[in-house]
């Protein structure tokens, strides 16, 4: 056969990618290890997990792998994950509670300059022949990766999406090539639309309850992380407080300052209350009970309920820990832990539930 030439992508090209894509960073061996750990065999993962363990104890290493996993991996990982790929003592998501749980670690997940700095140092800084591709890095805080991973599967785990996918494969909708990719617009990001800018639709049914992701308890594992991030000291009060650097005024700084995005009004990205209140969302109304209007009068016990009923409990455990977290944080030193800035946090976190309340009597968003 002849020789395939391949092109480079255009400015414009690279351009709608990076408008799109959830994070963009250079390679390094520790991310390529992790983004390919799902597809060798056991026999070769097991000796690389044990080689990571020995080696989170440096904690330079440890940093850097914080850095490759938590802003970059993670949703790679935590898809396949959801979608049966591994076991709980078999993925690199093990990893995630001698992360998570470090105040430093998270703090620095959550920073986009901070996460910058470690994907793309070597030793003395960042060098200087990465300069420029420093400035095209982007990642999304950790706890709206997260939020988002756990939306996402959910999501597309509904009756109603895998029959639009269906659809969507049958009528040819493919891209413009001919490869054969799907790109209905109500499936995939389009020029613009960004993570951190477009709010996941909520719900159509309840029939992620049957998907494997939570009949085989893999859900559970990524509240639990989430569950990790909110209980770090003063991460909480930032995550409520958030506000945009941009439009924040001198007098009332940011906490936690929002990602620059490609493209993007830094005034268009979402705050982590409105993510979050669109999750719980999710859980509203789960397995409801229905008498059958017609038909016989023989019940079918099922056993949906017990998902509905676990699922609820995980989503409890991780808003306890958002609730309860700033007011610990209330009673120690810094900006955290002024009085008007907890009340405006907890104002924020209300404030957020309450619109996803309305919307979904209303049947809206």
């Amino acid at each position: 056969g002849g020789e395939v030439e391949m092109q480079a992508p255009t400015p414009e090209e690279w351009s709608r990618i990076l408008s799109m894509t959830s994070y963009a960073c250079p390679p390094s061996p520790i991310l390529l290890i992790l983004l390919l750990d799902p597809y060798p065999p056991k026999l070769l993962r097991q000796p690389l997990h044990s080689l990571f363990l020995s080696l989170l104890i440096d904690a330079r290493f440890k940093s850097r792998f914080a850095a490759a996993l938590g802003g970059a991996a993670y949703r790679s990982l935590t898809t396949l994950f959801c979608a049966g790929v591994g076991t709980d003592s078999d993925t690199p998501l093990g990893f995630t509670v001698q992360i998570f749980t470090a105040g430093s670690l998270v703090r620095a997940l959550g920073n986009p300059a901070a996460v910058t700095n470690l994907l793309c140092h070597d030793g003395g800084g960042i060098r200087s022949s990465s300069a420029r591709v420093a400035q095209h890095v982007v990642t999304i805080p950790i706890a709206h990766n997260i939020v988002r991973c756990i939306h996402s599967n959910l999501l597309g785990a509904t009756k109603e999406v895998k029959e639009a996918i269906k659809v969507a494969a049958v009528s040819g909708t493919v891209g413009p090539d001919g490869t054969g990719e799907v790109v209905n617009p109500s499936l995939v990001y389009q020029p613009g639309e960004h993570s951190m800018t477009a709010l996941l639709p909520a719900s159509p049914d309840d029939g992620f309850l049957d998907s494997r992701s939570t009949r085989h308890k893999r859900l559970p594992h990524l509240l639990r992380d989430l569950e990790y991030i909110f209980e770090t000291p003063t991460t909480s009060a930032r995550l409520l407080l958030a506000v945009v650097a941009a439009a924040a005024q001198s007098a009332d700084a940011p906490l936690y300052s929002l990602p620059r995005v490609p493209n993007v009004k830094p005034s268009a990205c979402l705050g982590f209350p409105t993510v979050w209140a669109r999750l719980l969302r999710l859980g509203q109304g789960m397995d409801p009970q229905k008498r059958r209007i017609s038909g016989g009068h023989v019940e079918y016990e099922q056993n949906r309920w017990l998902e509905a009923f676990g699922l609820s409990l995980n989503l409890a455990g991780a808003y306890d820990a958002l609730a309860e977290s700033p007011a610990a944080a209330s009673g120690g030193g810094g900006s955290e832990s002024d009085p008007e800035n907890y009340r405006k946090s907890v104002g924020n976190l209300f404030a957020a539930l309450l619109k996803e309340m309305k919307l979904w009597l209303y049947r809206e968003g």
